[in-house]
């Protein structure tokens, strides 16, 4: 795998957040990988045309492990992203953008075919047609170089969730082209290097576990198994970002996980000072459940000493007020990736500090329809990494709220 230097934007998504800033001129988009262009230019987009919708079937019946009304919650939420999709199948990150963005188009297309939404419903024919439109000769479905992984990982994954084997191309090149990415012996690499197994955005020339998340779940849904080098290349990095006694970073060993080894590590939450009086690296709640997904997509069993200690750093800082150590910065990617996890561990409970055992889809989706705005939408008023981008939070949410839905 070859070393691509890429220029990129500054990092976003300290907590596992990124909405590219991705602006198209309009084109016929063909669901193939074929003719992508390399570069895109700025272009007003269309005013929005109501998307014309299927005939909309009864909710269904809310079922007893999530809070009622949470079907009602993801059919208002599908009904505000059905009336602000674009008229070229994207969504627009404020009300008063001139362009739609491919970042965030990308999450609410994936989270509207995680609610249940069918492909062939024209508002969906529309997203999927726009994302695809994206897709460079080298496979990558990007429009910016910084973000490169971040969104050819969702957009393989709604390829994937489409269940169209039209795409079955499209998917094939945008998997090779993640694994060409990935930080390995391609890149003159060894296991031994704090980097290994990673992926990352571009520009700071090293991986990151926010990343490597996304890369972990789209290659999993691509099809890859644990035992392909790809994984077990990942959950080496994935691994490295945990502190644990063998951590190369100074930390307290207490099972959560930072953003990244590389140099000596790096953490979005405040330092913590070790009961030595050195200053160390303090884990934070977003990026734990991240690697405590990767953990468990890699392969691991759930009794592994790792996914365990991860387990109980997020049972002992148990909450849906905040994302622990950051406050309400990344707030709703932490109840999302909250959400993921916790149905990859596939328990119904998870035990608390104080030995509380939590109905978390009971709990989780109860917490997304108290903060619900009445549009459909959530918001968030700590505008950290996008989040007070209504589409974007509209499929984090949906994705939860699935994941909610889901039977253990």
């Amino acid at each position: 795998m070859r070393r691509i230097v890429v220029l990129m934007l500054p990092v976003l998504m300290a907590a596992g957040v990124v909405a590219a800033s991705c602006t198209r001129e309009p084109k016929p988009a063909a669901p193939s990988a074929a003719g992508g262009s390399e570069t895109s230019q700025p272009a007003a987009t269309p005013a929005a045309e109501p998307t014309e919708a299927a005939p909309a079937p009864a909710s269904a019946a809310d079922p007893e492990h999530v809070a009622p009304g949470t079907q009602a919650a993801m059919d208002k939420a599908i009904a505000y992203l059905r009336q602000t999709q674009q008229a070229d199948g994207g969504w627009l990150p404020m009300e008063k953008a001139e362009a739609t963005e491919m970042g965030i188009s990308s999450v609410a297309t994936l989270g509207l075919l995680r609610a249940g939404v069918p492909a062939d419903d024209p508002m969906m024919v529309k997203a999927v047609n726009y994302l695809v439109g994206f897709q460079k000769d080298d496979g990558g479905i990007y429009d910016k170089e910084g973000y490169r992984n971040y969104t050819t990982s969702i957009c393989l994954m709604v390829l994937k969730a489409t269940g169209d084997k039209k795409y079955d191309e499209a998917v094939g090149k945008a998997l090779a082209f993640l694994k060409d990415l990935q930080w390995d012996e391609g890149e003159g690499l060894g296991a031994e290097s704090e980097d290994f197994g990673g992926a990352g955005y571009g520009s700071h020339k090293r991986p990151d576990l926010s990343n490597t998340q996304w890369f972990v779940e789209a290659v999993r849904e691509a099809g890859l198994k644990p035992d392909d080098p790809a994984l077990k290349n990942a959950l080496v990095f994935v691994s490295r970002t945990q502190a644990t006694e063998e951590a190369r970073f100074i930390s307290l060993p207490d099972g959560s996980f930072i953003y990244t080894p590389h140099g000596g590590g790096e953490s979005k939450a405040a330092e913590v000072v070790l009961p030595s009086g050195q200053k160390g690296l303090k884990g934070y709640g977003s990026m734990t459940y991240a690697g405590f997904l990767s953990l468990i997509y890699c392969g691991l069993d759930k009794q592994d000493k790792r996914v365990q200690a991860a387990l109980k750093w997020l049972g002992d800082r148990w909450t849906l007020e905040e994302n622990p150590e950051l406050g309400r910065q990344g707030y709703y990617y932490y109840l999302m990736i909250m959400g993921k996890a916790l149905r990859a561990y596939g328990e119904p409970t998870i035990t608390d500090g104080q030995g509380t055992k939590h109905p978390w889809q009971k709990e989780l989706s109860a917490k997304l329809i108290q903060l619900q705005n009445e549009d459909g939408s959530w918001t968030n008023d700590v505008d950290r990494w996008h989040e007070g981008y209504k589409p974007l939070l509209t499929g984090y949410a949906l994705t939860t709220l699935d994941a909610c839905k889901a039977k253990l």
